[in-house]
C-alpha cells in the first residue's frame, strides 16, 4: 500500500510538472507571437505614415480627399508567416484614421492584432483667408457680373459696384472702407462687411511673392535660371512669334514686360512671371500682330498639387480687347494693378486673384473666381505645412 501510495504521489507531481511546462511554453509562445505581430503592426503603421509622406499618390489623396479610404496588404511582411493590411479613412482634409491589422500564420490557426492611430497634418493656409478676390486698394466694377466662389472678396480701401454691376459670392464681401453700391447693381453674399456695413474686416496684409530675391534659393527668377528659362522681353516675344501655340512648362521667368497677341495660344503648364507688365490679348489695330489677326488665349494649368501655377507680374496685369478665353488654375497675381476691359469668351480663375487695385470692365460678361487654397498655397511661396504627420493617440486590440 506504501508503494502504491509513494508511486501515485510521484505521478501526480510528474503531471503537474509537465501540465505547468506546457503551460509556460504556451505562454512564453504567446508572447512570443504577441510581439512579433507588435512589430508587424509597428511596421504597418510606419509604412502608411511614410506613404503619406512620400508617395506622391497617397500624398495627394490624404491632403485634397475628404472621403479619401484606402487598403493595402503587405504579404509577407517582416517574417516569412507574417502579413499586415493598412486601411486608412479620412475624416475630412489631410485628417484620418489608420489601421493596421498584423497576421502570423500558426499551422491552421492564425494570431492577430489590431492597432489604429489617428493622424493629421497641418494644411499650409496662404493668408488669404477664404478670399477669392483680394486687393490691396479700391475695386472698381463696371458692368461686370464678377461670381466668387468658395469663398468671399476683400479690399483694403472701397468696394465700387457701378453700372449695372453685380457680385455674386458664395461667402462675404468685405472693405475696410465702404462698399458702394449703385441704384442699377447689386450685392449677392452671406454678409456684407464695410464701414458702411459695420462690422468693417480688419486690414488684410498681401501676401508676397518671391519674384528675384538673390537669398532666396526658391525665388522664381532662381528657379527659372536653374530651368534654363529665363528671357528678355525682346527673346520672349520672338518665341511667341516663332510658336503661335506655345506651351511653356515649370517656370518662366521674363526680364521685363510681355505682351501676348495677335492670336497667340499660351498653355502654362506652371508660372509665367514678369518682371514687368503683362498685357493679355493686347488691343492692337484689329487685333493683329504684323501678319497673324485674332483673338488670343492663355491656359495655366496646376501640373500636381504641390507646383505652383499662375501667371505673376511685378507691374500690372491688363486683359485687354484681343482676349477671347482666360482659363488658369492657380494664381493670378500683380503688385500693382490688375484691369480686365472687354468681353472675353471666358474668364474663369481657380485659385485667387491678388493686386494692389482691381478695375474690372466686363460689359456683363461673367468672370468666375473659384477661390481654391490648394491651387496657390505653393504658389505663394512656402506655405505652412506641417513637415511631418502628427500622430493623436494610439488604441490597440489583440
Amino acid at each position: 500500500m506504501t508503494s502504491v501510495l509513494v508511486m501515485s504521489i510521484l505521478l501526480l507531481l510528474s503531471i503537474y510538472v509537465v501540465s505547468f511546462t506546457i503551460t509556460e511554453y504556451k505562454i512564453s509562445n504567446s508572447h512570443s507571437i504577441a510581439t512579433k505581430t507588435y512589430y508587424l503592426t509597428e511596421s504597418g503603421i510606419a509604412e502608411a505614415i511614410w506613404r503619406i509622406k512620400n508617395d506622391a499618390t497617397w500624398k495627394s489623396n490624404f491632403e485634397t480627399d475628404p472621403n479619401w479610404s484606402i487598403t493595402f496588404t503587405r504579404d509577407p511582411a517582416l517574417y516569412s508567416n507574417g502579413s499586415y493590411q493598412i486601411q486608412i479613412d479620412n475624416s475630412s482634409l489631410a485628417r484620418g484614421m489608420i489601421t493596421v491589422t498584423g497576421y502570423i500564420q500558426i499551422g491552421d490557426s492564425t494570431a492577430q492584432r489590431v492597432v489604429q492611430t489617428s493622424v493629421y497634418k497641418a494644411i499650409g493656409e496662404t493668408g488669404l483667408i477664404d478670399n477669392g478676390e483680394v486687393a490691396d486698394g479700391v475695386v472698381n466694377l463696371t458692368g461686370t457680373v464678377l461670381n466668387i466662389h468658395n469663398g468671399s472678396m476683400h479690399a483694403n480701401s472701397n468696394i465700387i459696384v457701378d453700372f449695372w454691376s453685380i457680385i455674386n459670392a458664395d461667402n462675404e464681401v468685405r472693405a475696410t472702407g465702404n462698399i458702394n453700391i449703385n441704384w442699377n447693381s447689386s450685392v449677392v453674399a452671406t454678409a456684407k462687411r464695410s464701414s458702411n456695413y459695420p462690422p468693417a474686416p480688419d486690414y488684410l496684409p498681401i501676401p508676397a511673392v518671391s519674384f528675384d530675391d538673390p537669398s532666396d534659393p526658391d525665388s522664381y527668377l532662381n528657379q527659372a535660371t536653374l530651368a534654363g528659362q529665363v528671357y528678355d522681353d525682346d527673346d520672349f516675344e520672338d518665341l511667341m512669334w516663332a510658336n503661335q501655340n506655345l506651351t511653356l512648362n515649370g517656370v518662366t521667368y521674363v526680364m521685363g514686360d510681355i505682351e501676348i497677341k495677335g492670336d497667340q495660344n499660351l498653355t502654362i503648364n506652371g508660372v509665367l512671371v514678369a518682371d514687368g507688365d503683362i498685357e493679355v490679348g493686347k488691343n492692337t489695330i484689329f487685333c493683329c500682330w504684323g501678319a497673324r489677326c485674332g483673338q488670343s488665349e492663355v491656359t495655366i494649368d496646376q501640373t500636381s498639387s504641390t507646383s505652383p501655377a499662375g501667371l505673376l507680374s511685378k507691374g500690372r496685369i491688363d486683359f485687354e480687347l484681343c482676349l477671347d478665353s482666360y482659363q488658369a488654375d492657380g494664381l493670378t497675381y500683380a503688385t500693382d494693378k490688375i484691369n480686365v476691359l472687354g468681353v472675353p469668351g471666358d474668364f474663369d480663375v481657380w485659385g485667387a486673384l491678388v493686386s494692389r487695385k482691381l478695375t474690372l470692365t466686363s460689359i456683363w460678361q461673367n468672370i468666375d473666381i473659384f477661390f481654391d487654397n490648394y491651387a496657390i498655397a505653393y504658389t505663394m511661396g512656402d506655405p505652412a505645412y506641417s513637415p511631418v504627420v502628427t500622430v493623436e493617440h494610439w488604441e490597440e486590440e489583440y
